[in-house]
């Protein structure tokens, strides 16, 4: 693992089992090294949960191939905050935990993304109370955000 990259933000995907039921958070077995840390994030828009990044990460995430359907763990300061789904909008399924959708679908089967993505707090929508709380609103992720100086909004 990139231990001086992921020390302050990461997110990585899970490796291994396709999960079925909802996992534990501890159980998810991730990749060695993260998908997204904390060196390759140019901004992060708190209010809406977008993460901009340099066209460089684009191309990396791409030559990883395929995300849809495989989960991602944002870890903060070395600790699993949350996991969630990669998805895109021609998903019959939804998941109530974050999602973030890969657009647009290229013709030989990877999931492309632009420079951006967003972190969704569900998918399709969230079906809870609205006074349920937002896990994406994670105040160890928000300090390691602005420790890193990205943090928008």
């Amino acid at each position: 693992m990139c231990f001086e990259c992921s020390e302050t933000f990461a997110i990585y995907i899970s490796i291994g089992t396709e999960y079925q039921t909802t996992p534990k958070l501890k159980e998810i077995e991730l990749s060695p090294e993260p998908l997204l840390c904390s060196k390759e994030i140019s901004e992060y828009k708190w209010s809406t949960h977008q993460i901009k990044f340099p066209h460089a990460t684009h191309e990396r995430m791409i030559e990883r191939g395929d995300l849809l359907h495989k989960l991602f763990v944002i870890v903060a300061y070395r600790q699993r905050i949350y996991w969630g789904k990669f998805m895109d909008d021609l998903d019959s399924s939804g998941c109530q935990n974050p999602v973030i959708k890969l657009i647009p679908r290229h013709p030989d089967g990877r999931n492309t993304t632009p420079d951006t993505f967003v972190i969704e707090r569900a998918y399709p929508g969230y079906f809870g109370s609205e006074n349920d709380p937002d896990i994406r609103n994670n105040q160890q992720i928000y300090k390691a955000l602005s420790d890193l100086g990205v943090l928008a909004d």
